[in-house]
């Protein structure tokens, strides 16, 4: 049971998530069928931005893509909605649940001078005032949208059947090593992929850093829940306050494409300078566009950089990840899908040993 959920919000979040399902797997394979005949002699041209153009073209007039684009936009636009009213319902509980574990879950450090760059602002996702648009935005995200709508499939890269969590764990687990010490994860948020990298990796002291208090609270709440003890700072990934050479595995799971094209660079350059010789770095993320199984697919996805607030999703899905961690001296750099659709995609490198 979630903390402080009430019928009203389980009627909405029961509505939205059966709405994006069926509409994932009902809709797009129609719309998919469409663009599947309507390709059949047509040479595509080669480059992504040009393929994708006329992937769109070909769309036109098919009733199941129009609708089901109308269903994510709609359910985009309601999902937070259906949160904040499903907060106000069990305000008390929740709160509840934070005072009674403040003592627990680690270390939190908030900067309250820590400069918070112009695309953070951003409402990713329609979220209402942004990341922290609300005093506990973390807890709305992470026990309702998420685990209560994401958690069935058939929204942005999460294919209908594909459990939201485990996403994270086959990330997780693909590290080069069965051990680390010390681990960093970039853009922890709400502490879900912290966790999975927790359980994959028992021994590990993990280390994450955010932007936002609210999702940073939440992590800590996340791992009070679970019995765990992390190390969580209010901090740019581009400047993480660490010290060099400091961690064995630094990672990142879908954070590259929330972010424009110079602070990736950054970030990577960063992660390069706190990871320990010998360490790795391990980004997971949407899989470029060239990687994909269909053209529907790349079009689908393509469609959330100007319809759900994902401003920086084409320009990362257009990104040379490999070149990228290449270009900031990491080594033996692989990339690969693990996941339904190749989601997620992974990227990984190695610092050279001193």
């Amino acid at each position: 049971m979630k903390t402080g959920l009430k019928q009203r919000g389980r009627a909405n979040f029961n509505l939205l998530a059966d709405m994006a399902a069926w509409s994932g797997r009902e809709l797009q394979a129609s719309a998919e069928r469409t663009l599947d005949k309507r390709l059949e002699g047509e040479t595509l041209p080669e480059g992504d931005r040009e393929r994708l153009r006329r992937g769109y073209e070909l769309l036109d007039g098919s009733r199941s893509f129009a609708w089901d684009r109308f269903y994510t936009r709609l359910i985009a636009e309601r999902q937070f909605v259906a949160g904040l009213e499903a907060y106000e319902d069990g305000a008390a509980e929740i709160r509840a649940e934070y005072e009674a574990n403040a003592g627990k879950g680690g270390v939190l450090e908030l900067d309250p001078d820590v400069e918070i760059p112009e695309y953070w602002t951003t409402e990713f996702h329609l979220t209402p005032g942004g990341w922290d648009g609300h005093e506990h935005m973390g807890f709305i995200i992470h026990d309702y949208v998420y685990d209560l709508i994401f958690a069935t499939g058939g929204i942005g890269a999460i294919k209908p059947g594909s459990h939201f969590s485990d996403l994270r764990y086959v990330t997780a687990v693909e590290g080069n090593r069965d051990h680390y010490d010390n681990i960093l994860e970039l853009g922890v948020g709400t502490g879900r992929y912290a966790l999975a990298l927790q359980h994959a990796y028992p021994d590990a002291k993990i280390h994450g850093i955010d932007l936002g208090p609210s999702e940073l609270l939440h992590a800590k709440l996340v791992a009070a829940r679970n019995g765990f003890e992390w190390n969580l700072r209010q901090a740019q990934a581009e400047a993480t306050g660490y010290d060099a050479d400091t961690f064995d595995l630094t990672t990142a799971f879908i954070l590259f494409h929330e972010i424009p094209a110079p602070a990736a660079k950054a970030v990577v350059k960063e992660a390069f300078r706190v990871t320990r010789p010998g360490g790795e770095f391990l980004v997971a993320d949407v899989a470029p566009y060239r990687e994909h199984e269909s053209l529907f697919r790349s079009v689908v996805l393509d469609w959330e950089t100007d319809h759900r607030n994902e401003p920086f999703w084409r320009g990362a899905l257009l990104t040379d990840r490999k070149a990228l961690l290449e270009s900031a001296g990491f080594v033996d750099v692989q990339e690969y899908g693990v996941g339904a659709a190749n989601y997620p995609w992974i990227t990984k490198g190695v610092k050279p040993a001193a």
